[in-house]
């Protein structure tokens, strides 16, 4: 009798299979869910300027520094905006010049005059900074021109962001997307 019992409750092969369908498929799920976890926390970045509410609060007097460089007239010239592609490793050449102010640009041999930041967009894995004061600095003529090799280790396609400041109170700014090889 008790042989019988057994045999009615026993479990179709076809349900079984159904079974480790499902179980299978939680399975992986879970390990899915907890290699993403993974993923997230190895390459997490932080935020890629930590003073962007600064430079927030400061918009008027940012947009005044640049409006005053247009009126003061200041030209400039920097010899990778007009390429797409540069070698890694590269002479920068900065030109300023103006009719006016090129003598009172020498104020302070060590104030930060361009700020070159390249990075790889999205990520700060791959990012350089370069600061120029001005004794980098020299006159020709009318204008004042910096010669400055960079390098860049590894290749791929950059983001060049480069502030110029040829008076405390002006400032000029340029980005380019140039592929370095």
């Amino acid at each position: 009798m008790l042989k019988e019992i057994h045999t009615k409750h026993k479990v179709h092969p076809s349900v079984k299979r159904i079974f480790y369908i499902i179980g299978g498929f939680f399975i992986v799920f879970f390990v899915a869910v907890g290699y993403t976890i993974y993923l997230a926390q190895k390459n997490f970045e932080p935020v890629m300027d930590k003073r962007y509410y600064e430079k927030g609060l400061n918009y008027e007097k940012r947009k005044n520094e640049f409006l005053k460089a247009r009126q003061k007239d200041w030209k400039v010239y920097v010899n990778f905006l007009d390429k797409d592609t540069i070698n890694k490793n590269y002479l920068l050449e900065i030109h300023l010049s103006n009719q006016n102010n090129i003598k009172d640009f020498f104020s302070n041999p060590e104030r930060n005059v361009v700020d070159l930041k390249i990075s790889l967009p999205a990520t700060i894995k791959r990012h350089y900074e370069f600061q120029f004061v001005e004794k980098d600095f020299k006159i020709n003529n009318n204008s004042v021109i910096l010669q400055k090799e960079i390098q860049i280790p590894v290749p791929g396609l950059y983001e060049f962001r480069l502030e110029l400041r040829p008076e405390n109170d002006a400032a000029i700014f340029y980005s380019k997307k140039l592929y370095v090889e």
